[in-house]
């Protein structure tokens, strides 16, 4: 099993085979991994992109930053990111979301905000009646960005190729309360289960099947804290994802991290709007149409 970290100089080769599910890929760093010390929420621009089209690359840069994850977005202010449309697979016809995505990291822990543009929607009695989220994390090198197959058919229109990470996060927990398996006990003995709020560490090689991470070496050492600007039913605002993991779990089915490297991200975003049973795993937004973000994690 192959990790994406210290590999990424083979990217483009690997790119270009996997074009179909990827879309075009530009070339990324290898440079050795250095020590930094976290500053202040002032970091170095990152590049900011906005109406992105169909194949067009998305970069970001992630500079290092002092961050509380705590679902209040304030202290990423001065830390720039990549606005992003987030759109249904093609075989629904869901509608599309507006989105926010920015990447910083300390001498320990990456962090990652998500924000959507989307009304308040949030059930204490059933998560499919709430929001949900996941951002994607290439873990092999072949791996594509789709969370949803893009065309009904054989079983290999379904194949990704490739091993990913998959930070899955269904609201079952109350807004601005801590969650992940760096706040929540494991659900019997299963490490990639958040049993306490479903904030799960989870792993695939195809976009239908997802897995918790329960495998030799499994952790889940995942937080998050979600806030929205408008928190009341069918409030109009702006959901506010906050994550964060170490930059190094040691586990095989996770992304790893290191300063001078790319990882390769992707987004995917339910409305529980879709219907009146709430969303379901076919009704989703993504952006793997955009192919792989590319996150380059650069020296403060």
């Amino acid at each position: 099993m192959k990790s994406n970290i210290g590999r990424m100089s083979c990217l483009a080769a690997v790119m270009a085979l996997v074009a179909a599910a990827c879309g075009d890929s530009g070339a990324t760093t290898t440079t050795a991994a250095t020590t930094t010390t976290p500053a202040t929420t002032t970091t170095a621009a990152t590049t900011t992109t906005e109406g992105h089209d169909e194949g067009e690359e998305i970069h970001l840069e992630a500079a290092p930053a002092t961050v509380t994850v705590d679902g209040d977005d304030s202290d990423w202010a001065s830390i720039t990111g990549a606005d992003v449309e987030l759109e249904a697979i093609s075989t629904e016809t869901v509608e599309s979301k507006h989105a926010t995505i920015k990447v910083a990291y300390d001498d320990t822990h990456l962090y990652v905000l998500l924000t959507v543009e989307d009304d308040f929607d949030w059930d204490a009695a059933d998560a499919h009646l709430s929001a949900s989220t996941a951002v994607m994390w290439a873990v092999e090198e072949a791996a594509g960005p789709h969370m949803g197959t893009d065309v009904e058919g054989e079983e290999e229109d379904y194949t990704s190729l490739g091993m990913v990470d998959i930070w899955h996060w269904e609201l079952e927990c109350a807004i601005g309360t801590p969650q992940g398996g760096e706040a929540s006990d494991a659900g019997d003995g299963e490490p990639g289960n958040d049993a306490g709020c479903n904030f799960d560490d989870e792993w695939a090689t195809d976009p239908e099947n997802r897995e918790d991470d329960n495998g030799e070496g499994a952790e889940n050492s995942l937080l998050g804290v979600f806030g929205h600007t408008n928190p009341v039913a069918g409030g109009d605002g702006t959901w506010i994802f906050e994550m964060r993991r170490p930059l190094d779990t040691g586990d095989l089915q996770d992304a790893q991290f290191a300063v001078g490297t790319t990882a390769l991200m992707a987004i995917a975003y339910w409305d529980p709007d879709n219907s009146p049973e709430g969303w379901d795993d076919a009704e989703h937004v993504q952006s793997s149409h955009l192919g792989w973000i590319e996150v380059t994690l650069v020296a403060g």
